[in-house]
């Protein structure tokens, strides 16, 4: 009995850190613009979900074929990946990709395990850089008619039997669709990622999303503050699947990845490919020592990536590379993208409308699931959209610039809890993605990018 409860107490370790997958954001406030309703839920009729896990995707190279940036332009590119990956002595693997007219440039470098480096092709989980993609299925199936942005989470979700499971004092009601967009709905977070329930949910081969929902015990507070929560992001893949009838990951599929030409896949829906890079970390916090690969370290879980995806799932559980997240940010931000129509993408730029909060380790607005925040070039500002994903043994961000019409994704498969300037030191952390975007951005910037 007593080896068990020690078994628990480490499993449940593990949990803690999985589920930090957010990106080590606080909370701040973001005001609301509200917009027309577009449609009725009144004649809806779902049909049930079949619950099955889908064969991996093994195969993640771009679906296009790219011209290539001048070798000018990808020297800079490189050095400046090389000159703030190699001074870090805590790392495991970088990727990282440009895409710009038409143009890509694609570079890793490290490891992506202990015996394989870290390839351009080599896929990755990219955490909460995933809600970009929920933001863009939900806006679409607004753009349909099968919700609106005003309609609530109740009148949506009114014949779903697990919803209807929900403690109401703890799961509002009364939402928007707008509010969970945005992250002002005043539903909180799972808080306890040591509980055994916690555990049980990420162990339980019979996992549905409402599990995870159900973990959240805190009662709701009243909405219109910022506040980030996975909760929002998991209520609303749950409302994506009942109007649709359909799992998240088969909505991507057909909505999103297999129409732009990406390849990428949602745990726990999809099974994790064979050559996915490894999560690193310090693996202490797991019962381990050191810097290492973390999975490995979880002996008491049978599959990792199963397991961290059914805590993940919505809010951050894709798997691509920058490559295919990088066409993904100008598709869904380019004026000349093809990911929303021309009036879901105005109403998505309109979102940005709030105060500035803290996020990915910088002031950032928060809009519908995704960011905006602004950099100071040499010679120009940029604004850049986006969203960063971290924790759990994972760093990611992306970003599209209108100005330059350039987008860049950088994928780590390593996480650092910097929370102060000596933690920074050695580590790659998201300031690591940061200082390469910036630099890469002054390049493109330089040679007449706007």
């Amino acid at each position: 009995m007593k080896y068990l409860t020690m078994k628990l107490c480490l499993a449940s370790l593990l949990i803690a850190l999985v589920l930090s997958i957010a990106c080590g954001d606080s909370p701040s406030s973001s005001n609301l613009e509200a917009r027309p309703d577009i449609g009725s839920i009144a004649s809806l009729t779902p049909t049930p979900i079949v619950e099955k896990l889908e064969p991996p995707v093994e195969k993640f190279e771009p679906a296009i074929d790219y011209s290539n940036f001048p070798d000018k332009t990808t020297n800079q590119f490189k050095f400046f990946v090389d000159q703030r990956f190699d001074e870090l002595n805590e790392k495991a693997g970088l990727s990282v990709a440009v895409y710009k007219n038409g143009y890509l440039w694609q570079y890793a470098k490290g490891k992506a395990n202990f015996s394989t480096n870290m390839e351009v092709n080599t896929p990755t989980l990219i955490r909460s850089a995933s809600k970009t993609f929920l933001a863009s299925l939900i806006l679409k199936q607004i753009d349909s008619g099968l919700y609106s942005l005003s309609d609530t989470l109740g009148e949506v979700l009114s014949g779903n039997v697990d919803y209807q499971s929900f403690d109401k004092n703890v799961i509002n009601p009364n939402v928007t669709i707008e509010e969970l967009l945005t992250m002002t709905s005043g539903i909180h977070d799972v808080h306890d990622f040591r509980s055994e329930e916690y555990t049980k949910i990420q162990t339980n081969p019979n996992w549905k999303p409402s599990d995870t929902i159900r973990l959240v015990t805190r009662k709701f507070t009243a909405p219109g503050i910022y506040a980030y929560s996975n909760t929002n992001s998991h209520l609303l893949g749950m409302v994506a699947e009942y109007v649709s009838g359909q799992k998240l990951n088969a909505l991507y599929e057909s909505q999103l990845f297999t129409p732009l030409g990406l390849k990428a896949i949602l745990l726990p829906q999809d099974a994790a490919p064979s050559s996915i890079a490894r999560p690193h970390g310090d693996r202490s916090t797991y019962g381990g020592a050191g810097f290492g690969d973390l999975a490995q370290a979880a002996t008491w879980v049978e599959n990792w990536y199963e397991s961290t995806g059914r805590t993940s799932w919505a809010a951050a559980g894709i798997v691509t590379t920058p490559a295919n997240l990088a066409k993904w940010a100008y598709e869904l931000f380019s004026v000349d993208g093809v990911a929303l129509s021309s009036d879901a993408r105005a109403g998505l730029f309109d979102s940005f409308d709030g105060s500035m909060i803290e996020i990915g380790g910088w002031p950032q607005q928060y809009g519908y699931h995704a960011t905006k925040r602004t950099l100071h070039l040499t010679n120009t500002d940029i604004d850049v959209y986006g969203h960063p994903g971290g924790g759990g043994g994972y760093i990611s961000i992306s970003y599209y610039s209108p100005k330059l019409d350039a987008s860049i994704a950088l994928l780590a498969n390593s996480h650092a809890d910097a929370r102060n300037r000596n933690d920074l030191q050695g580590h790659l952390t998201h300031r690591t993605l940061d200082e390469i975007s910036e630099q890469i951005f002054e390049v493109i910037s330089s040679e007449g990018g706007s």
